[in-house]
Formats: C-alpha cells, sequence, structure tokens
C-alpha cells in the first residue's frame, strides 16, 4: 500500500475533484482569457516520474538561500511538514536556488502519512527513486543529491510565497500533469472550471467532427477552439 492509504481520510472537495479531470493546458487557456496569464509555473519544473497527475489546494512553505550551518538546521522543514493538511500539495519555494535539495524520500513519507497528496518545488530534490517507489506526484526544478543544510533554511510555512513565478496562497488550488503546473488562486475556481469544463467539451466535440472529416480551418470559424 502506499502511505497515504493507511489511516487516512481526506476531506471532500468537490472543486479538487473537477479540477483532476481537466487537463492543465485547458485551465491555463482558461486563466489566460481571464486576465490572469501568470499562473503556469516555469516549464523547468517538472514530474520527477510517470505519476504527474496532481489536485490539491496549496500549502506553501518557504526557504531562503543560507550559508549558515545551525545546530537544528531542520526544525522549521520538520514542523511544516508535520503541518501538512489532508488533500494538500506542498508548495516549496526556495527563490529558486536548485543547488540544494529540500525535498526527498522521509519529508513525502511523512506529508503522505498526514494526508497530503504531492509536492511542487521551485528548488532541488533527491531521493528520486524512492519517491518514485512511493507513487506520489511531486514536481521539482532539479534533482541533486546535496543536503539543505549551510545552503537553504526552511523560514515559514503556510503564508503566500512565489513559486516559479506564480505568486500562490495558502488554499489555492493546483494542479499538474504532463504539460506542468497551474495555480488557480482560490477566489477564481469556480470560474475557471466552470469555463475549462466548457472547453473541454468544445474541444470533445471538434475532435469528432475532425475525425469525420471536418476542416481545422472551418472547425475553428465555427467553435474557436484550437
Amino acid at each position: 500500500k502506499r502511505v497515504s492509504e493507511v489511516g487516512v481520510t481526506r476531506p471532500e472537495d468537490p472543486d479538487v475533484a473537477r479540477a483532476a479531470a481537466l487537463p492543465v493546458a485547458v485551465l491555463a487557456d482558461v486563466t489566460d482569457r481571464l486576465g490572469h496569464r501568470s499562473q503556469v509555473l516555469d516549464h523547468g519544473v517538472r514530474p520527477l516520474g510517470q505519476r504527474a497527475a496532481l489536485a490539491g489546494r496549496a500549502f506553501t512553505v518557504a526557504a531562503v538561500a543560507s550559508d549558515e550551518i545551525l545546530e537544528r538546521p531542520y526544525d522549521r522543514e520538520i514542523e511544516a511538514v508535520d503541518a501538512t493538511p489532508a488533500g494538500a500539495v506542498v508548495v516549496l519555494a526556495t527563490g529558486g536556488v536548485r543547488e540544494a535539495a529540500v525535498w526527498g524520500e522521509l519529508l513525502t513519507t511523512r506529508m503522505l502519512a498526514r494526508g497530503g497528496v504531492g509536492a511542487v518545488t521551485d528548488g532541488g530534490v533527491r531521493d528520486v527513486a524512492a519517491i518514485r517507489e512511493l507513487d506520489v506526484p511531486v514536481f521539482a526544478a532539479a534533482i541533486t543529491p546535496r543536503d539543505s543544510m549551510g545552503r537553504l533554511l526552511v523560514v515559514s510555512h503556510g503564508e503566500p510565497v512565489e513559486c516559479a513565478g506564480v505568486a500562490v496562497a495558502p488554499g489555492d488550488l493546483v494542479r499538474g500533469d504532463d504539460d506542468g503546473v497551474i495555480v488557480v488562486p482560490a477566489g477564481l475556481v469556480p470560474a475557471v472550471l466552470a469555463a475549462a469544463e466548457e472547453k473541454v467539451e468544445l474541444e470533445r466535440t471538434v475532435r469528432r467532427e475532425m475525425e469525420a472529416g471536418a476542416s481545422a480551418t472551418d472547425l475553428y470559424e465555427r467553435y474557436g477552439v484550437l
């Protein structure tokens, strides 16, 4: 069994369930159309393994570059993972520091035991083979065996952050797939989901008509989707 299957009850979140059925590309089209054009994380943030399907509410963690060797360098990192809410995606912002791993197997294991559903970072991760064995979606900007001690320091959790160029607040909707990761601000979720579901239905119609021989030119004129 995956760790997350043992003794964990996740809260029902209909919006997360709806988002899980929608491609990131469609959500990105919709947020663009609504004037929110900076919701997709930098393209360097990629899934570690074959399990790329990710949907949940953001639980934010912030780390900063630090060369100080502390006696207890991991205290706030441990506090953060121990506070992970059920159903959450850990969003760990490092300011783009990729020289050290801020995430690994044991943090993933604890996150799953808390009921978390995945992690996203603009920094580095390690223990990649073990994380893949856990069958959990983790997205990162880099893979490195270097420890964070004397390189990065977690300073807070549950506060707004900027991760890979995107502002993320606790409770925002995070959706990841093979195309990348998007963050939908909590207040926009109802409008974005409704418009994205409508677009998916239009795309299905266009696909069927393309398969039946209709031209892309005619279909775009009629439906305005591509």
